[in-house]
């Protein structure tokens, strides 16, 4: 009775070795994927995604750096009140005077602090954005006072003109007017006005680098100083 006794032997061997003790064999070395490889390569991948993404965020920020570089902010000294209409002839606190070109705004702002970009041709007052055209760069030149800027010469007749538009309000120093021959004059010497005229005649003397305007309606004439 051999068969028997072996049949409970293997019947015993199977319920004693656990299926965890069998360790299957791999057929070669190429079955499974090297980890250590796998975890370079997406880590290669993730410092060329991250230099890209910081080489492109550094040309944005340069390019934004450029823009500001362009524009400067300041203050309108005169005319006050600021209208923003075309042709009309502004003064910064740097010195440098512009034009209104082409806009009509009617503003009435009293020496706002604006965005001024000289390369574009832009002044931003407030959320408007107008287009504006240089007369004269900014300026550290001080006036000479009258007494000194009339002696040694005589007054000659530099034109006779007018005024150009309608001129109102305050006179006084640094007020800046164009005449319709196209020079441009602002007001040097010390003088307080109230005005109401329109494009009123003016006589324009001159003595050396000093203009005198002798602008009719006025209740003065006005020492000035010519900006081109």
């Amino acid at each position: 009775m051999v068969a028997p006794r072996i049949q409970a032997d293997a019947l015993w061997v199977a319920h004693t070795v656990s299926p965890m003790q069998v360790k299957p064999q791999r057929s070669g070395k190429d079955d499974m994927p090297d980890k250590r490889t796998t975890n370079l390569g997406e880590g290669k991948t993730m410092v060329l995604r991250t230099t890209k993404f910081l080489m492109l965020v550094s040309i944005a920020l340069a390019s934004t750096l450029a823009s500001a570089q362009n524009c400067y902010q300041s203050t309108v000294l005169s005319p006050s009140p600021f209208m923003g209409n075309n042709g009309e002839i502004f003064k910064l606190s740097d010195g440098s005077v512009w034009e209104v070109k082409y806009e009509y705004e009617y503003m009435y702002e009293y020496s706002p602090s604006v965005i001024i970009c000289p390369s574009r041709g832009k002044l931003i007052v407030g959320k408007k954005s107008l287009n504006v055209q240089s007369i004269s760069g900014s300026s550290k030149r001080q006036s000479a006072p009258l007494s000194s800027a009339t002696a040694g010469g005589k007054w000659e007749v530099f034109e006779e003109t007018s005024l150009q538009g309608s001129i109102s309000g305050t006179v006084q120093m640094g007020r800046i007017f164009k005449t319709t021959s196209g020079n441009i004059y602002e007001v040097t010497g010390l003088t307080l006005q109230l005005v109401l005229e329109l494009q009123p005649d003016v006589l324009v003397l001159r003595n050396g680098d000093t203009y005198k305007l002798v602008v009719k309606g006025f209740d003065e004439p006005l020492i000035c100083r010519k900006l081109n």
